[in-house]
């Protein structure tokens, strides 16, 4: 299944996409830039208009994992935090320069596509979430990379192998000997 776009068209008419768009506050980053850090509380709707971000959780013995990539056209929301109202898990980072459209969830409440929208967002989400967690517990760290080649292929360039690895929940040398076996299958 290739990651589910994000449509606002299927959830608002012109009138409320203008009134939307009075709503928005936009953001540059830079590289490595923390669009928000574990702990906080994100009560935002993100849209990446132009870059790469990660989400990524550090755990105490400095391990890194990647959660999600975030890239041009996504919509984004810390779902654990709106639902829970506990602080993020997790933080967001630029990996290349971004152009993000923030939203503050109290303004978007106001819209009377509100619901429609969030419905939506939360079935991309979940869509996003069932795939990779099947991916996690069904599949070899071969097929998991084979499945990021497929899927996201222009990402493979953009982000670092330490992070394809983190992202695949494997080790970057694991990440290594899986792109030679593939090379070499190729080859013969």
């Amino acid at each position: 299944m290739d990651r589910p776009p994000f449509s606002r068209d299927r959830v608002m008419n012109e009138q409320e996409a203008a009134r939307l768009l009075s709503f928005a506050r936009p953001l540059t980053l830079t590289p490595r830039t923390c669009l928000w850090h574990a702990g906080d509380r994100p009560d935002l709707l993100v849209r990446v208009e132009q870059g790469l971000l990660r989400a990524k959780v550090v755990l105490a013995d400095g391990r890194e994992y990647i959660k999600e990539f975030y890239w041009e056209g996504d919509e984004f929301i810390d779902f654990h935090h709106l639902l829970s109202g506990e602080p993020a898990r997790y933080s967001v980072e630029a990996l290349e320069p971004c152009r993000l459209q923030l939203f503050n969830l109290g303004d978007l409440r106001q819209l009377s596509c509100w619901p429609a929208w969030y419905h939506h967002l939360l079935a991309v989400q979940l869509r996003i979430k069932e795939e990779k967690e099947l991916l996690l517990l069904t599949e070899s760290p071969q097929a998991r990379y084979q499945h990021f080649l497929q899927r996201f292929p222009e990402l493979d360039a953009r982000v670092p192998d330490h992070q394809i690895a983190a992202y695949l929940g494997i080790t970057p040398i694991s990440l290594s000997r899986i792109r030679k076996r593939l090379k070499d299958l190729n080859k013969s």
